[in-house]
């Protein structure tokens, strides 16, 4: 619950940024249907797709930039000495990165049924952003504790996209292939199902190991 409190907190603090991110969905389908030819099925899927990766990029940057935010203010300090633990604090990154992404993922089924897009489409395309979404999250955490805002989004960002250029196997690879190319012929359930177990592992272990770091860290400040 603590952890919850922060991320709303941090969420709080830059609502009109966090409110401009979330409805760009809505002004994508504005700018569709206020083209001359109404939007065909390829504009749609194009559309939604696109939608999809701005996702994943927000989860990515926000998470990479929410670190060095807090220590640029001197906010972490105040905060973990108010009997909240560093597990804690960095759980409250990890929400406060993901928990826009539940409101851009309801934006993107919202707008997609008002552009009559497939069910399958929007079904299969809001299901692996949320998945590959909790991977990114812990990725740009993780990588916010050695790097500096921008470049660690762009690091995460680009660690979850070798999936696509991997080879691997796996069903986090071609969750990633339904946001770049076309959802799959049919939907899998399987394919999600061990989609949801590897993006909770890897999610999981990745902060894991963002807290081990985060708990050796001298957090003395260069201005003390």
């Amino acid at each position: 619950m603590k952890s919850l409190r922060i991320a709303w907190q941090l969420l709080w603090a830059n609502r009109w940024l966090w409110l401009l991110l979330v409805l760009w969905p809505w002004a994508m389908v504005v700018l569709l249907m206020l083209g001359t030819v109404a939007p065909g099925p390829d504009d749609v899927e194009a559309a939604t797709q696109q939608q999809a990766i701005y996702g994943l990029a927000l989860v990515a940057f926000a998470g990479g930039a929410l670190l060095g935010a807090e220590q640029r203010s001197r906010r972490i300090v105040m905060v973990l000495s108010r009997a909240v633990s560093r597990r804690q604090y960095l759980a409250a990154l990890w929400w406060a990165a993901y928990l826009p992404l539940l409101v851009y993922s309801v934006d993107i089924l919202l707008t997609g049924m008002l552009l009559r897009a497939p069910h399958s489409l929007l079904g299969q395309t809001t299901a692996a952003l949320l998945l590959l979404g909790a991977i990114t999250a812990s990725l740009a955490v993780l990588a916010s504790l050695v790097l500096p805002g921008v470049i660690a989004g762009g690091v995460s960002l680009g660690a979850v996209s070798l999936l696509a250029v991997s080879g691997w196997q796996i069903a986090m690879t071609r969750l990633l292939q339904v946001l770049l190319t076309e959802p799959l012929p049919e939907w899998q359930a399987q394919t999600f199902s061990a989609g949801l177990l590897e993006s909770a592992v890897a999610a999981c272990g990745l902060f894991e190991v963002a807290v081990r770091i985060f708990e050796r860290r001298d957090l003395r400040l260069k201005s003390e």
